[in-house]
């Protein structure tokens, strides 16, 4: 029978969570060959060095990406019944019309309630594949994983409520046999609309380790914006953000007397050993750091700061990890 985690970039084993960041299509790196946009930086809980890039691709049966969503294979789907799970992206994989009041959210609720355990796959890629399987979408932008083995199947079920509530995500493939129509994964999976005007939310949720997240939503109805008015008040810290720029957005620089939000403009791996950079439109990853170590913030997203996302509903999951947060930071540049 499955426990359900997120799985080791070198091994099978289990890791109460792993972050990944996807470089961009046709960048210099070191020196000479330019990406293919499937090369990609890793690090984890288990591992003592810094961010890295890896050598495989991350589509490569051995990412902790494909490892992880390989708990999905055919057999497992096949003899373990109450394995469920709900896939969700503002911007399906056949490319069939998206809804545009949907939640701008992308990622994989992964669940068994007869083993008690889940994972969390949030990321930031449109048109992400179903069950794992190619072809994979267009590689020609920067995008963010982090993927987090839940505690136990109450808190996916948290996790659902809140989604629910506040991302309305759009749900393009899913399993939910065995759960009750009340349960709040049998809700999310159904594409049902919330008609809930609630204020944001902040649900405080541990991975089956003992690590703290916090996973920040907005709904479509609070029409503010989410990084300014939500993340950094929630957190009170100032914040480097790199998303998606593209389309009317805010200030580059927002303050509110007390704290101040700043978009990431250029992404440097110099800091980690790695000759590649490039500008903020060749990325669509969704993440932000908090400024000078202030509390070793790091949040992973996949709602942008722009304008047009006011009216979308969306989330981030924030944590504390030295190590990851000063590799972050070393890499963004916030002038071009």
């Amino acid at each position: 029978m499955t426990i359900l985690s997120a799985l080791s970039e070198r091994s099978d084993n289990s890791v109460d969570w792993w972050f990944a960041y996807k470089l961009p299509e046709d960048v210099s790196i070191n020196g000479s060959a330019k990406t293919t946009g499937l090369e990609y930086l890793y690090l984890d809980s288990g591992c003592n060095k810094a961010l890295a890039l890896t050598g495989r691709q991350i589509d490569s049966p051995e990412s902790a990406l494909m490892r992880t969503l390989d708990q999905l294979n055919e057999k497992n789907r096949s003899t373990q019944k109450s394995l469920g799970w709900i896939l969700y992206n503002d911007e399906k994989p056949d490319r069939t019309e998206d809804s545009e009041t949907k939640g701008h959210s992308k990622g994989a609720l992964v669940f068994d309630q007869k083993t008690d355990s889940a994972f969390w796959l949030l990321h930031s890629w449109p048109c992400f594949p179903s069950l794992h399987q190619a072809p994979f979408p267009s590689a020609e932008y920067g995008q963010t994983f982090l993927c987090v083995s839940l505690r136990d199947f109450k808190t996916a079920e948290e996790i659902a409520k809140q989604m629910y509530q506040q991302n309305e995500p759009q749900v393009y493939d899913f399993r939910t046999d065995g759960l009750p129509e009340k349960s709040w994964l049998y809700r999310l999976a159904r594409n049902t609309k919330s008609n809930d005007q609630d204020p944001p939310a902040d649900l405080r949720f541990q991975s089956r380790g003992g690590y703290d997240f916090r996973f920040l939503a907005k709904n479509r109805h609070w029409d503010e914006d989410f990084w300014i008015d939500w993340v950094r008040p929630r957190l009170d810290v100032n914040l480097d953000v790199e998303t998606w720029r593209r389309g009317k957005r805010p200030g580059t620089e927002d303050c509110d007397g007390d704290h101040c939000v700043e978009d990431t403009l250029y992404v440097n791996l110099e800091p980690l050993g790695v000759n590649c950079e490039w500008h903020y439109t060749k990325d669509h990853s969704k993440w932000a750091v908090s400024e000078s170590g202030a509390g070793h913030w790091v949040c992973v997203a996949d709602i942008n700061r722009q304008i047009s996302q006011e009216k979308r509903g969306g989330g981030v999951i924030c944590f504390q990890h030295e190590q990851l947060w000063k590799d972050l930071s070393n890499v963004a540049q916030l002038k071009s």
